[in-house]
């Protein structure tokens, strides 16, 4: 568990840097309009409860890390063809995809062995290919806030 508790406490301490550096590469009218644009307004992000069982806290970590690993991969993608000279938000985006993806294998290991739990569903975000190119920015700005918020009290929980 101390290592699930660091890998969150990583996260959290760089979720703010990402939220910064991704609305900042779109350029106007994000900066200058977060309220409006970047509002966490994710409805299908997996709920959190913090006052849950170990057990319950982890399946529910494990479904949240699953969709912001997908919606990251999403983003990144979206990222390099909109934004394809931000390599710092690039570098950003993929470190924090890597410590997810490091993540869900330290939580999917300790289900399996204190709790026999083999097998999470799990949901995704909707993939946004086929969007218009402000849509993307703006459902990147508003899954990475909603990220932010949540991965504070994730921590905070563990």
């Amino acid at each position: 568990m101390s290592q699930i508790r660091n890998q969150l406490a990583q996260l959290n301490s760089s979720a703010s840097a990402l939220f910064i550096l991704y609305y900042t590469a779109q350029g106007e009218p994000f900066p200058n309009n977060l309220d409006k644009l970047c509002a966490p307004n994710t409805t299908d992000f997996p709920p959190f409860h913090a006052n849950g069982t170990e057990k319950a806290k982890l399946v529910e970590l494990y479904r949240i890390v699953a969709y912001m690993g997908a919606s990251l991969g999403n983003i990144t993608r979206d990222q390099k063809t909109l934004n394809p000279r931000a390599m710092s938000l690039h570098n950003k985006l993929n470190s924090t995809a890597d410590a997810l993806r490091g993540l869900l294998s330290n939580v999917h290991c300790r289900l399996c062995s204190k709790y026999h739990v083999g097998h999470v569903d799990v949901a995704y975000a909707p993939d946004t290919s086929g969007k218009e190119v402000f849509q993307k920015k703006k459902l990147g700005c508003q899954l990475l806030g909603t990220y932010k918020q949540v991965i504070n009290m994730v921590a905070q929980a563990f």
